[in-house]
Order: C-alpha cells, then sequence, then structure tokens
C-alpha cells in the first residue's frame, strides 16, 4: 500500500470515529490542517517562522471569548539563576556574546534555531484499539518538551536583522537594507534590529517585544569608501544585547 492510501485510510478513520475540535484555542492550535502539514514540507526557509515560535493562532478563527481567556493568563516569572534555553533563529547556536550577558543572570542551555520540517501525517491506535490521525510537533512544543525533560524555566527565541542605512539627499531620510558586506560609499549607519520571545515551558505562556535599536554611524575614510568591521558590527549588537537582557531580567525576575 502506497503512503497516499494510507494518509487516507486514516483520515477517513479519524472522521468515522467522531472525533471533534474542541473549542478552546489551545486546542485549536493542535488541530493542524493537513494542508498545514502539506505545505510545511516544502518550505525550504531555515529561519524560524511566526509559526514556529507561536503555533497557528494567526489562521485561527479566534472569538471574544478566547482573547479574555488570554488575558486572565497567570503572569509567569523566570527568577534570577532560573535555567533556561537560549535560540537564535537561524543559527545552530546563539552568538557567544549574547550567551555571555545572558549568562550574568539565568543558567543558560543553547539549541538550534534551524527548524526541522520533517514533519509527517501517521496513524495510531488508541488504548481501544480505533485508528487515530497524528501530526509531529510543532517546533515550540517539540522544544517545550526538551525544556520540559531538562527542567529548564523559561524558553528565549530571539529573531535578528543587521541593516545599513544610506542618506537620501533628495528624502532627506535614512534608508535602510539588511547588510549583505557591502562597501560603504555615502554618509551612513548601521543597526541591529532584534525580536524576542519568552515562552513559559510550563504553561506555553508567550511575550515578545522588540528593544530600541541603536544606530552607529560610520565616518568615511579620505578616499570616500569603507567596509564596516566587525568591531563596528559588534558594539551595535553588544549594546542592543546588554538592553534587551537587562529588559527581560526587569520585566520577569
Amino acid at each position: 500500500m502506497n503512503s497516499r492510501s494510507t494518509i487516507f485510510l486514516c483520515i477517513m478513520s479519524f472522521l468515522l470515529v467522531g472525533c471533534t475540535p474542541r473549542s478552546p484555542i489551545d486546542s485549536k492550535k493542535a488541530s493542524m490542517s493537513r494542508t498545514e502539514i502539506g505545505s510545511s514540507k516544502t518550505t525550504s526557509t531555515q529561519q524560524l517562522s511566526d509559526k514556529d515560535i507561536f503555533g497557528n493562532e494567526t489562521t485561527l478563527a479566534i472569538t471574544e471569548e478566547d482573547i479574555q481567556a488570554a488575558l486572565e493568563g497567570e503572569v509567569f516569572r523566570v527568577p534570577k539563576n532560573s535555567p533556561v534555553i537560549l535560540v537564535q533563529s537561524g543559527s545552530r547556536a546563539p552568538e557567544a556574546a549574547m550567551q555571555m550577558e545572558l549568562r550574568k543572570f539565568y543558567s543558560v542551555s543553547t539549541y538550534s534555531g534551524i527548524p526541522d520540517r520533517q514533519k509527517s501525517l501517521s496513524c495510531n491506535k488508541d488504548e481501544d484499539g480505533n485508528v487515530t490521525v497524528s501530526e509531529n510537533m510543532n517546533y515550540m512544543q517539540a522544544l517545550r518538551y526538551v525544556a520540559a525533560k531538562g527542567h529548564q524555566k523559561a524558553i528565549i527565541v530571539y529573531q535578528d536583522s543587521l541593516q545599513s542605512g544610506k542618506y537620501d539627499t533628495v528624502t532627506k531620510n535614512m534608508t535602510w537594507t539588511d547588510y549583505k558586506n557591502e562597501k560603504i560609499t555615502t554618509t551612513s549607519s548601521l543597526r541591529y534590529l532584534v525580536r524576542f520571545t519568552l515562552v513559559d515551558v510550563a504553561t506555553g505562556e508567550w511575550a515578545s517585544w522588540s528593544p530600541t535599536n541603536y544606530e552607529s554611524s560610520i565616518v568615511l575614510p579620505v578616499s570616500g569608501t569603507a567596509d564596516i568591521t566587525e568591531e563596528q558590527i559588534m558594539h551595535v549588537k553588544q549594546k542592543t544585547y546588554t538592553a534587551v537582557v537587562k529588559d527581560l531580567v526587569n520585566r520577569y525576575q
């Protein structure tokens, strides 16, 4: 029997046993559609998507009751010296500078920020021998399980973008683009954009925010062209890392 026939039988069995989605939003998140599962297989990007981090909340039919239930969720804390997992989107390991900054306050373990896209639909049997349909856990569910096994309190994921800006003399504004190791030939600046997401391992509750980004002006030499140095890049990144970790500790200790 080929895989397509197996999947078809699984779904038919699932429908026959009379299973219906539960109404709470977290139950809806767990019941990802077949279309979503199939499309995830063809995704080639190595960055974590919003769906990897937050689940499929943005595609669900969310009610007012769901919103009110979310507002009533408990505010979680991450006391100093708590064990946490740190993840940098698109990287096998977070940058050492960020690790060092976070280790001033927490016990840090790291995890890959490159998602595994090999999701599959499979047939399983419950305790009564009935065939059910299940899919592999999404990235954050799997990571929460890893953290729970390791007794980590929270998961910290950050997505970052280094950008260079060129001053437009016509509009009198700075035009920003992702930095790609290009030479600087005009009045320019450098900035490091970061979005952090903090996830409570026990409850799945999360908070997401972006710190104030810092801009660093690039001074051109007499020759009129320049390369942005590693020192200039790390200066901008370090200021951002220091600020966001301080903010994290103040918010959740």
